[in-house]
């Protein structure tokens, strides 16, 4: 069941009803102890979907959970301590945080009401602004080109309390073409700004404000049964990419932008630095093999890195491309593709046995405009299969290691944006549609590909694991601050909405073991949102 709140804006004040020590505020006997409650709004109605949120005194840690269709919300199994409390609706900002002290053996009844609105344009998420651009190639080449690094959202379009002029857009955007090499060759700043001002004013070259309503959180009941644990990063500018749990529970996290590697210990909260001895390391991707060993693509270096687990020794190859997406093979062997190649286009391994790197070049199928098709997500599948995504060209890539050979396939939505794909138990290749908002899957037994609408428009799916135990499809979004589940065997979608607003993943890592997922918020600028997550199914 999908449940929908209007959505709940700034907070200033907490109504504390505690019962501290008290078996008659336990509505769960028999249960760890816990924190429980009902969120209220200004009008004293429950508010589905708002999170409660609890940072640990002299940690690093919060923890949040959503409450049900009943405004009713429940974290369990607390250690004893001293929190920090807030409450908050979707997308909104944090209120004023209330302590709170949890004993040894019993539960925490606390009743939160949530006022003080504050005005929808300040706090409306980037799929309420994306959805007042008309649907279209027009729309999905924007996607593309424009929202990869941060949400489109008021701070993005906005001044204050107005849209930016059409020559502040066209400086914005300006800034954005000159920066960013993966733009399409026929975009410019002006067009792009007459544009959006056409589109996104009431008053067509005005700097009215856009005629917004406030929208709709989403979620479903499996998202009250969960916890989401998030983690500040040691580096609060810092752009955290991929994240692995290594072979002793801890996770693993590339910093992309403080060129080092970082190791959570997800019980303290701490983060252990570990540095890289290349000069702007630049990583990215990661894998770990089956003995702990790290391995890194360094992206500016055009390179690859080893560390061994054992004697913490780094070993580095020069690849002659910026390697975008790792994955080990059965083998040992490293797959890897170059991210900026363009005449040619490849991909690469390296050699497990041999220590030795290798590349095989793409068949050439320019864009139209000679801009670039821009390889992008790489997953192996059980087979040996490698699936590559083109990001600019709309399409997926097959490569059988075996024989060399190579085969495109066209996405059946143009300029769709297919960004990190994973491939399942079966070997069915399930793709983030970026700028379609879709979730495709391709059969490799027919050739076909499925499209399924996701619950939340313009959402932006960006990066896909499946946890191929459970047979869960699992989607990161980049605007909709939300992962989603994807259930292959009833076409049914859960819905988990995340308590940081602005939050972009850009990356997820399924514990097969546990089930649990875990990801990274990397915007850019990070806004202070950038943060390593764990998100705990109920």
């Amino acid at each position: 069941m999908r449940y929908l709140a209007g959505e709940v804006r700034a907070l200033a004040t907490l109504t504390v009803m505690a019962c501290l020590a008290v078996t008659a505020c336990q509505p769960d006997a028999g249960l760890p102890p816990a924190l429980t409650g009902s969120v209220t709004g200004p009008d004293g109605r429950p508010v589905p979907g708002a999170f409660v949120t609890l940072r640990q005194a002299g940690t690093t840690i919060a923890v949040s959970a959503v409450a049900d269709a009943d405004g009713r919300y429940r974290l369990a199994a607390l250690a004893p301590g001293t929190y920090a409390v807030t409450g908050h609706g979707t997308g909104a900002r944090t209120a004023r945080a209330t302590e709170l002290v949890m004993g040894d053996s019993k539960g925490v009844d606390l009743d939160l009401a949530l006022d003080e609105e504050s005005p929808v344009w300040d706090d409306a998420r980037s799929p309420v602004f994306l959805g007042l651009l008309p649907e279209g190639v027009a729309k999905r080449r924007f996607i593309l080109d424009c929202t990869g690094c941060h949400h489109f959202d008021q701070r993005t379009i906005g001044v204050g309390d107005r849209l930016k002029t059409a020559q502040e857009l066209e400086t914005w955007a300006t800034v954005m073409i000159d920066s960013n090499p993966n733009m399409s060759p026929s975009r410019t700043a002006a067009e792009t700004a007459a544009w959006l001002s056409e589109h996104l004013s009431p008053t067509p070259g005005s700097t009215e404000r856009p005629t917004i309503r406030e929208a709709e959180p989403v979620f479903t009941e499996a998202a009250t049964r969960s916890v989401i644990t998030e983690y500040d990063i040691p580096v609060p500018e810092d752009l955290p990419h991929d994240v692995k749990v290594d072979i002793d529970g801890r996770v693993v996290v590339t910093g992309q932008l403080s060129h080092a590697m970082f190791v959570l210990d997800p019980a303290t909260g701490a983060f252990e630095r570990v540095d890289i001895p290349v000069e702007l390391a630049n990583p990215r991707a990661l894998d770990i093999d089956a003995d702990g060993n790290w391995m890194v693509s360094l992206g500016f270096p055009e390179s690859l890195a080893r560390r061994d687990r054992g004697t913490g020794e780094w070993t580095v190859w020069h690849v002659g491309m910026h390697p975008h997406s790792v994955q080990l093979d059965a083998d040992g062997d490293l797959w890897y593709n170059g991210h900026f190649s363009r005449d040619p286009e490849r991909i690469g391994r390296w050699d497990a046995e041999t220590g030795t790197v290798s590349s095989f070049v793409v068949p050439a199928d320019p864009m139209p405009d000679g801009g670039i098709t821009m390889q992008y997500g790489l997953r192996v599948a059980p087979d040996g299969t490698l699936w590559t995504t083109q990001l600019m060209g709309g399409r997926l890539v097959r490569f059988d290691p075996a024989t060399e050979e190579f085969r495109l396939y066209d996405l059946p939505t143009s300029h769709s944006g297919p960004r990190r794909p994973d491939v399942d138990a079966t070997g069915r290749v399930w793709i983030p549609e970026y700028s379609a908002g879709k979730l495709a899957m391709f059969d490799p037994r027919d050739e076909r590909f499925t499209e399924y609408e996701l619950p939340i428009a313009d959402a932006l799916p960006y990066v896909i694991r499946v946890d191929r135990v459970r047979d869960r499809v699992w989607i990161a979004t980049a605007a909709a601050e939300a992962i989603l589940m994807f259930d292959a065997a009833t076409s049914r979608f859960e819905v988990f909405p995340m308590p940081t607003r602005g939050a972009l993943i850009r990356h997820l890592d399924v514990d097969q073991s546990s089930g649990e997922v875990w990801g990274s918020y990397g915007a850019y600028p990070s806004r202070g949102v950038n943060k390593v997550f764990r998100l705990t199914p109920g």
